[in-house]
């Protein structure tokens, strides 16, 4: 408690926030008296340097997406059959019409399945057959983002399979009809988006200098490589670039004097031991890039000096209130507001029930809040130990049991009702398990019980109980079901389906089911201290002694004649009357028609 009273009150900060944002309306005052005289300046620098990042955004757009077309037409033809990917001749033919059609493509490569492949390279104009080192193979993707990446094209850094040289390169899996599949790998010439970078564009009297980059070091385009021999891409370290190689070691400084161009980030560089550079930066979003491209120029800060010189004076003085009032407000705003975001984020966690992913929220300075937010984190830990007691109830008790035990503050009701019940057995689990170690029994018998209760509970039926390889199971209580024998019936076929479709855990089963309707009591029995929630009466007794009945006429499900009368959807062949154990008047069984029992 005394800490809560040293915390600073919330009064105290919305009074420092009211004086924040005072100290902004002032300074947004400052730049509407300077707007005008700036505008046409900023707009003008801004247009033209949007301009020179649009038009080499687009070159480069250009010039990759020509790469992947021709690699997703090349896989469209494997997969057609329209070309054969082990016909050489043809395989020549067609690359070498790609390539000299395409001056940015410096190789074409294949890699079959088995680490097989060939390539065709611009320089040589030949085919090459390569066996892959495993280290240089395209790799399966792992997660499910990367396989989508890896089915719709992807861009890679990686080794020439004959050079070794790292290359930028497309790829994309393709499947011929007869079976071959492997992945088209399509490796850039990056000469010629140079020589298209190297091409004249100015500011004033000042010329720009435009790049390509990869992950911000990797160059892919530059004035300086449009002479470039090799494929080899170089990093920013290696140019002779100085301003460049700087880009990510000196203090950045935003422009205000440069309209703001969306996308597009436009600062300088320099400090007192370099000269002063303006950047413009614009991160290209490409899906399969496999990496992150910037696009960018860089330019002397000279460039409309007049203009910038004549407004410099009368703008310092109104930049600089600004800054501070904005910075002022960020601060504040950002600190004022956190513990709101935060609690409203936590409550929406709470909301849908995803108390595992909640974190404990920060007490932090403010008296109300602080006070809160501990209120909250109990409130919270509360939820999750009631879920975690909900959890572990219903492993040993059916769901909807647990429910109406919970909602009823453990005080279960006896009911009388009609309800269809099912009996389940496994045939001969008994020779089974005789078999197996006393794990495996259990690992056979958890597998199949937790197929059978899914399908059990898929119908909104309820396991009473586990009979050793036996299961009882109720349809109608305690949740209503208007269709409970039709219900029943579905659940059977269903099982019997199941087991002839798959083994458990190594193992073939076989099951017989007995199903009756009739009148019985459903509710908790047992001790004082421990109940155990089941339903009892002659219905049940039935069912039980329909299952075992299946035995002596060599079926898999019957049925009494209650259940059928209330099953108008399904066929049934009549067994006929015998005498069940514990009653007076025989039982009229039935046994689904052919076709309806899952076989």
């Amino acid at each position: 408690m005394d800490k809560l009273n040293r915390r600073i009150g919330i009064t105290s900060v919305f009074t420092a926030a009211f004086c924040g944002l005072v100290l902004l309306s002032t300074g947004t005052l400052l730049f509407i008296t300077l707007k005008n005289a700036f505008q046409t300046t900023r707009n003008s620098l801004g247009m033209r340097i949007e301009s020179v990042i649009d038009e080499a955004v687009a070159e480069v757009d250009s010039y990759f997406d020509a790469i992947e077309d021709h690699t997703h037409w090349l896989v469209r033809q494997f997969g057609t059959g329209a070309i054969s990917p082990t016909d050489q001749r043809q395989l020549k033919e067609i690359f070498t019409g790609a390539l000299s059609n395409l001056p940015q493509i410096a190789e074409v490569a294949l890699q079959f399945t088995d680490g097989a492949g060939i390539v065709y390279t611009a320089s040589s104009s030949e085919l090459s057959n390569v066996e892959w080192d495993p280290v240089f193979r395209v790799s399966t993707p792992s997660s499910q983002g990367q396989r989508i990446r890896y089915e719709t094209g992807y861009w890679s850094i990686r080794p020439s399979a004959l050079t070794h040289v790292r290359e930028g390169t497309f790829m994309k899996p393709f499947q011929t009809p007869n079976g071959i599949s492997g992945v088209v790998l399509v490796a850039a010439n990056l000469s010629p988006l140079s020589e298209i970078f190297a091409s004249d564009a100015f500011l004033g009297q000042h010329q720009l200098v435009r790049f390509l980059l990869l992950n911000k070091r990797v160059v892919l385009a530059h004035p300086e490589l449009k002479e470039q021999n090799t494929i080899d891409t170089p990093v920013v370290s290696r140019l002779q670039d100085p301003f460049l190689k700087e880009l990510e070691t000196t203090e950045r400084s935003r422009i205000g004097l440069i309209a703001e161009i969306p996308g597009v980030d436009v600062f300088t560089t320099g400090d007192s031991r370099s000269r002063p550079r303006v950047f413009a930066i614009h991160d290209i979003t490409r899906p399969r890039s496999g990496g992150d491209l910037t696009v960018g120029v860089h330019f002397d800060p000279k460039a409309g000096e007049a203009e910038i010189d004549r407004l410099l004076s009368i703008a310092l003085t109104g930049f600089i209130l600004l800054v501070g009032s904005f910075i002022a407000a960020i601060v504040l705003g950002r600190r004022g507001a956190a513990p709101f975001h935060n609690l409203a984020n936590v409550a929406q966690l709470v909301e849908r029930d995803k108390l595992d992913e909640i974190k404990p929220l920060k007490t932090g300075w403010i008296k109300e809040l602080a006070s809160a937010a501990s209120a909250f984190n109990n409130m919270v830990e509360g939820l999750k130990e009631r879920t975690r007691v909900r959890d572990l109830f219903g492993k040993y008790v059916p769901q909807n049991v647990a429910a109406l035990l919970l909602k009823d503050d453990g005080i279960s009701q006896p009911i009388n009702t009609e309800a269809t019940i099912m009996f389940l057995d496994i045939v001969e689990f008994s020779a089974i398990s005789e078999k197996l170690t006393p794990a495996e029994v259990v690992e056979t018998m958890n597998a199949f019980f937790s197929d059978a209760v899914a399908l059990i509970e898929e119908e909104q039926g309820m396991v009473t109980q586990f009979q050793g390889d036996a299961i009882l199971a109720v349809f109608n209580v305690p949740v209503k079901v208007e269709d409970h024998a039709e219900a029943a019936i579905r659940t059977s076929i269903a099982i019997q389906k199941r087991i002839r479709e798959r083994d458990f855990e190594g193992h073939e089963l076989r099951c017989r089911i007995g199903i009756n309707t009739g009148a019985l009591v459903a509710g908790a029995i047992g001790a004082a201290d421990r109940l155990s929630y089941t339903v009892y009466g002659d219905a049940v007794n039935v069912a039980v002694r329909l299952e075992q009945m299946n035995k002596t006429y060599g079926t898999e499900i019957l049925l009494s004649a209650s259940t059928v009368r209330l099953a108008p959807g399904y066929d049934f062949k009549l067994i006929g009357e015998v005498p069940v154990k514990g009653r007076e008047v025989p039982v009229e069984i039935h046994t689904l028609a052919d076709n309806q029992s899952g076989t």
